[in-house]
Formats: structure tokens, C-alpha cells, sequence
């Protein structure tokens, strides 16, 4: 039997979560969006899978610095909890493969630690796959893999193969291979090529706020996503949003996209508000490319060697950005945050990356966030 099918993107609205009660109210006003959307686009081919946007449950916990532990304690959820769970009965319901995104904490894995999940949930309604954001835009407060980094390699160990496979895990299920990036990681080429090398087929991308959904940021890098790897990338965007505390001051966003593996766009709803993308996934005629294609099943022709030499000439300057900042502390918050960044410039500076102006002169980096800096770069791992 030939594997197709059609796969629905959720455009909802949502809640600034300032309480845990927000998320399930999100989630209660989604389920009623996911049953409307598989019962009409089913019209086309069975719906199998079911994407929503990040920020569609509970928007974005945000906190920093002494802010992160009240957070922990107080607001975001487990990953595997009620949430979640009610979440696993839309998918027994609907018989579909869930993809979703929650800011919560996994104290299985780590605790007292924020971290933007992507997970994805079959029809069963069990957890299949758990991935954890790698790289934040400068206002997220969470935590990523290499803030933790000795955590991963006491977890791990140091083999790249089994590293590769806990940073960019793929869920190898009956409609397809299914990988997934949140947000600013996205920006990475090489965060969708992690997921291309462990056998993604499909890849879901969201979101940017505005202005770089309008701007056409996300639309171009989703695109590369898909040619590069030869995938699907599904792009779901919240519709809107409402800030914390006030539920009638709405942000409106939009421009939910699925592109194929040759990066046309397959579907889209340009405007804001809550809707739904959806376009039939040919799985089978994907592979079928992958294996009788001579050109654009791009990622059998990885030259290896020559690009691991920029990341090995990278990590013998000491690595870009600094790893373990939140093995014994919280993400800096706002302020220290652009500290932060000022380090960053100055390095590429420094390396010659960056050619910088005539008039410009190093940044001055606060002495609490260059102390910081030194401790995590002090790591042995």
C-alpha cells in the first residue's frame, strides 16, 4: 500500500501561561480545533498527522535569573502530565500522530531546569519522542543541551553517534520518519541537517514572531530546510497571542506553511487568527526520490571531512558559544542576557569574523557575566 496521506497544521490562539491552569486552557480550546480540522480535511486523505505550533500551549513561560526557580516551581508543567496526557486522548480519538511543543521542566532527566520540548505522541497517546530546543533567540530564558553540556556527557557519554541521536532524535514511525526544531534553532542549517542524518523525512519547524514571519525570514530557511535534506518541513505559526494577564490585548502572528521536499509551498494561510494548513505527505514518493535521484537528494554527498574542519577549527579557539553557563545557575535573564551577546560580538571580532567599523570599539561586559563566562569555559568535558 502506498504511503500518503493528509497532514493537518493548527493555527490557533493562545495564553501567555501566568499560571499552570492556562495550559489546559489552551489545550481545551484546541481540541475542538484539531477535531474540526481532521473531520474536514479528512475529506481529502485520512489525516495521520497533526501539528501545532510552538506556543500554541501556554505561549511562553518567560523568567531568568531568580525568576527560572519560581517558574519551575509554580507554572510550567511536566512533560509527561495532564497536558500531555489530554493531548494522548485527542490522538486515541482522532487515531493520528500528534506533534506539539510545551515550555516545562523533566525532572526524570534533570531538575530545577526550563526547557522548550518538542514531543510528539502517536495514536496510542503515548510519548514517542522527546527533543530539546538547542538554540534560543535573545529573549527566551531556558535552558538547551549545551548549557548543560556536562550533564549530557555524564548521560551519554562522549561517542558522537550516541550524542548525535540524544540532541536530534528522530521518531521512526508507520507514516514516516519524523524529526523536529523549534524556533530560533531553525535559523542553524545545521540543526535540520542533524535531523536529516538520523532519517528525517519530515521535519516540523515553527515558529518566529513577527516581524520574520512577514518579513519572509522563516519562509526562506524552511524552504532550505526542505532542499537541503530532501523532506517535508511542516510550519505551523501560532495565530495569536494574548499577553500575560491581559486576555483582550491580542497579538496576531499567522503564515502557517507546508512545503514538500523540492521546497514548494504545498499549503499556506497568510493571515493571523486561529485556522489550519493542510496537504497530502507522499512518504513513499519521497523515498522513492531519495533512491532514484542523481542530484537534489543532496545529503548521499556529504563531504565530511572537509566540513568537520570548520567545527574542529572552531572548538581549538575554544568554541563559540560557551557551554555549561546553566549547570549550577539559571539562564541569565534580559540583562545579563545582552551582556552576554556583547562577549559573543567581541569574540568574532577577535577571530576575524566580523570586521567591525572604524569607529567601534570592543563592548564592556559586566563583571558578573564575564565571571560566569570563565567558570563555564573552565569545563574540563
Amino acid at each position: 500500500m502506498h504511503l500518503q496521506y493528509s497532514a493537518v497544521g493548527i493555527q490557533n490562539k493562545s495564553t501567555m501561561a501566568i499560571s499552570r491552569d492556562d495550559y489546559m486552557k489552551d489545550l481545551e480550546r484546541l481540541a475542538k480545533s484539531i477535531g474540526f480540522a481532521v473531520w474536514n480535511c479528512s475529506l481529502d486523505l485520512p489525516v495521520k498527522l497533526v501539528a501545532i505550533s510552538e506556543g500554541g500551549i501556554g505561549g511562553w513561560a518567560l523568567g531568568g535569573g531568580e525568576e527560572h526557580a519560581r517558574i519551575y516551581q509554580n507554572i510550567v508543567p511536566e512533560i509527561d502530565g495532564p497536558e500531555s496526557r489530554f493531548l494522548g486522548d485527542i490522538a486515541r480519538q482522532m487515531n493520528t500522530h500528534i506533534i506539539a511543543q510545551m515550555i516545562c521542566k523533566d525532572p526524570e532527566f534533570i531538575e530545577d531546569k526550563i526547557f522548550n520540548i518538542a514531543f510528539i505522541i502517536d495514536p496510542n497517546g503515548k510519548i514517542i519522542h522527546k527533543h530539546y530546543k538547542t538554540a534560543f533567540y535573545q529573549y527566551e530564558p531556558n535552558v538547551a543541551p549545551s548549557d548543560i553540556w556536562d550533564h549530557y556527557i555524564e548521560k551519554y557519554g562522549d561517542d558522537p553517534v550516541k550524542l548525535h541521536e540524544a540532541i536530534w532524535p528522530v521518531a521512526k514511525t508507520e507514516i514516516g520518519n519524523i524529526g523536529t526544531l523549534i524556533c530560533a534553532e531553525g535559523s542553524y542549517p545545521e540543526a535540520a541537517r542533524g535531523l536529516a542524518m538520523n532519517g528525517a523525512e519530515i521535519i516540523w519547524r515553527t515558529q518566529y514572531p513577527e516581524p520574520w514571519m512577514g518579513n519572509g525570514m522563516a519562509e526562506m530557511q524552511n524552504r532550505s530546510h526542505a532542499v537541503f535534506n530532501t523532506c517535508y518541513v511542516l510550519s505551523p505559526n501560532i495565530g495569536a497571542i494574548s499577553l500575560p494577564g491581559d486576555p483582550d490585548h491580542v497579538i496576531s502572528c499567522g503564515k502557517s506553511q507546508i512545503f514538500d521536499y523540492r521546497g514548494n509551498v504545498i499549503s499556506q494561510y497568510l493571515g493571523g487568527g486561529e485556522s489550519s494548513v493542510s496537504a497530502i505527505l507522499d512518504i513513499d514518493g519521497l523515498r522513492d526520490f531519495r533512491l532514484r535521484a542523481q542530484w537534489q537528494n543532496l545529503v548521499k554527498d556529504i563531504r565530511a571531512e572537509e566540513y568537520k574542519v570548520i567545527y574542529d577549527a572552531m572548538m581549538a579557539k575554544g568554541g563559540v558559544y560557551p557551554k555549561n553557563l546553566c549547570m549550577d545557575s539559571p539562564p541569565f535573564d534580559e540583562a545579563d542576557q545582552k551582556e552576554l551577546v556583547k562577549h559573543q560580538v567581541n569574540k568574532m571580532v577577535e577571530w576575524g569574523v566580523y570586521t567591525p567599523t572604524q569607529d567601534w570599539k570592543p563592548y564592556k561586559i559586566s563583571e558578573s557575566v564575564t565571571a560566569r563566562i570563565n567558570k563555564a569555559n573552565s569545563s574540563d568535558s
